[in-house]
This record gives structure tokens, C-alpha cells and sequence, in this order.
């Protein structure tokens, strides 16, 4: 089966806006120190209100949207473990802008996150 590069695009995109979806979450959290599950709704609407968490959400519903672009086209056995690159780009937004650490067990984590997804790009599609 050919590749669909729009299809392809969409998904990369949409991959892509949830990673930095969550990049802006945890930027904007940083503001927030230490909540806890019952102590967050009263600090909900300042939360929400913070730029970066704003525009986080912003982009998590535009990247669902283009999601299901993605699932209508797609099995979902080889759409939903592209979701994992979201992993690799998360963890190298946050090791580059909010210094977190650069481990060896992220690094091999990761390419075998890639390799997988390789995998499944080459000879998952029936």
C-alpha cells in the first residue's frame, strides 16, 4: 500500500501540536507549584486563565480534530503508535527549553520508539 503523504502530514502535524500542547501545560504549571488532585479547583480558573495553558488546550483541540482526520484514513493499529513520537518530542522540547535531563535511558527509550514506529511504517500496513 502506498504512503498517503497528506495523511502522513496530517498526522505529524497533529503529533505535534499535542507535544507542544503539553510543553505549554507543564510551561505554564511551572507558575503552580506542587498542586495537589483536590486542591487544583480552587486555583482552576487562574490555571486556565495563564497564557501557555491556554494555548496548550488551544492546541490539544486542534490536534484532535486533525486526529480524527488521521483515523478515518488509517487502521488504528498503525495510527495510534505514531502517537508515541509525541513522547520523543516532548522529552526533547523539555530537555532543550526547560533543561530537563538528557539521560541515556531517555535517548535508548526513544530510538527504540522511533525504530517501532519505523517498523510499523515499513510492513504494518497490509
Amino acid at each position: 500500500m502506498a504512503v498517503d503523504l497528506r495523511s502522513l502530514g496530517i498526522a505529524f502535524v497533529s503529533i505535534l501540536l499535542g507535544a507542544t500542547g503539553q510543553f505549554l501545560l507543564k510551561l505554564g504549571m511551572m507558575h503552580f507549584k506542587n498542586i495537589t488532585a483536590g486542591g487544583i479547583w480552587g486555583q482552576l480558573i487562574n490555571i486556565l486563565l495563564t497564557p501557555a495553558i491556554f494555548i496548550g488546550f488551544a492546541c490539544f483541540g486542534v490536534s484532535s480534530v486533525l486526529w480524527l482526520v488521521v483515523l478515518s484514513r488509517w487502521e488504528l493499529s498503525v495510527a495510534y503508535p505514531m502517537v508515541s513520537l509525541g513522547y520523543v518530542l516532548a522529552f526533547v522540547l523539555a530537555a532543550v527549553f526547560l533543561h530537563e535531563s538528557f539521560s541515556l535511558p531517555k535517548i535508548i527509550g526513544s530510538a527504540f520508539i522511533l525504530l517501532g514506529i519505523s517498523i510499523l511504517g515499513l510492513f504494518g500496513r497490509s
